[in-house]
């Protein structure tokens, strides 16, 4: 009779080690790794210090498309490289104003180089967060202008030297739009100069855009403080994605230079000598949007006289947002 008790303790042992009571030693699983970076950089790539000090690991390239360019002047050196939030939301934009205005083609300049850090020309753009995006330009008559640089206009949505090209409120305001309420990306600064913020805020309204848009644009529009006013293009920042270890939201404060010493800073200079712009003169009340034809006599319903890019002597301006 004492067989079926020994059975019976090695049926119960065998089960007790298969169901792991007394486990050996436990497989190797990349634990650590998750834990360092963090869910959000494993699927992003990693933003890492500050957008005025950091530097960039896996991120996302921005392709042309039809829909989108690089913008000429600032397409040497691959500074096309972004966190993947913003390069997508980039490119989910530039779909949405397509789709309103299948002739729409969004011009795109700097966002980072592909490990991120210092940048001619910039402040900022260190860590994949930040990104220059061009204004959508008209001629007199509607047609889309895609110059080879940005373009300065005046709050009345002309051109700073440029004689018949218009600041386009619709696709501009679509773009802020598709920016400002994109599903993925948290859009927390986004840079321009005063007047087309009030330019772009008075044509919302007046198109009847959704308040809750119109308040959330007006939240993140704004012209940055010790620096260029942004009369030639948007600068779009998002922040930090979710659980990110490393990622700093807010730049340091900086003592800034003087205005004359920016362009010799540790940014160095563009091409030969100093970089500068000439001034802005006052801008002028905001109009209405719409078409601005020329007068009579230079211009009949069937003519275009806008040229197809802004004169050469147009100054690259120098972009140093800070924060």
């Amino acid at each position: 009779m004492r067989p079926a008790p020994l059975a019976l303790v090695a049926v119960v042992s065998a089960l007790t080690f298969s169901t792991g009571a007394f486990p050996g030693p436990a497989p190797h699983r990349p634990v650590a790794r998750a834990a360092t970076l963090g869910p959000a950089a494993l699927r992003f790539g990693r933003s890492i210090g500050s957008p005025t000090e950091g530097h960039l690991l896996g991120g996302t390239h921005l392709e042309d498309a039809p829909y989108l360019r690089v913008v000429p002047a600032y397409s040497g050196g691959d500074v096309r490289w972004g966190l993947e939030p913003l390069v997508t939301m980039i490119d989910r934009a530039a779909r949405q104003v397509r789709r309103q205005f299948p002739d729409a083609i969004t011009s795109v300049g700097h966002i980072s180089r592909a490990g991120g850090g210092d940048l001619d020309r910039h402040h900022s753009h260190e860590s994949g967060r930040d990104a220059d995006i061009g204004f959508y330009i008209r001629s007199a008559t509607g047609r889309q202008l895609l110059p080879s640089r940005f373009v300065q206009f005046r709050g009345d949505g002309s051109s700073v030297g440029w004689p018949g090209a218009y600041f386009d409120d619709a696709k501009n305001w679509q773009l802020v739009s598709a920016l400002v309420t994109d599903p993925e990306a948290h859009v927390t600064h986004l840079f321009v100069a005063a007047p087309l913020r009030a330019r772009l805020l008075a044509y919302a309204e007046k198109m009847g855009s959704p308040a809750a848009v119109r308040m959330r644009a007006a939240e993140v529009l704004q012209q940055p403080h010790g620096a260029l006013p942004h009369d030639d293009h948007f600068h779009v920042r998002i922040s930090c994605p979710s659980h990110m270890s490393g990622c700093v939201e807010n730049p340091a404060a900086r003592t800034r230079k003087a205005p004359a010493m920016i362009a010799h800073g540790r940014r160095g200079t563009l091409g030969h000598g100093l970089v500068t712009r000439p001034p802005t003169p006052s801008p002028v009340p905001a109009t209405p949007a719409g078409p601005v034809p020329a007068p009579a006599d230079e211009q009949t319903p069937d003519e275009d006289p806008s040229p197809d890019a802004p004169p050469a002597a147009m100054p690259v301006p120098i972009d140093d947002v800070d924060g």
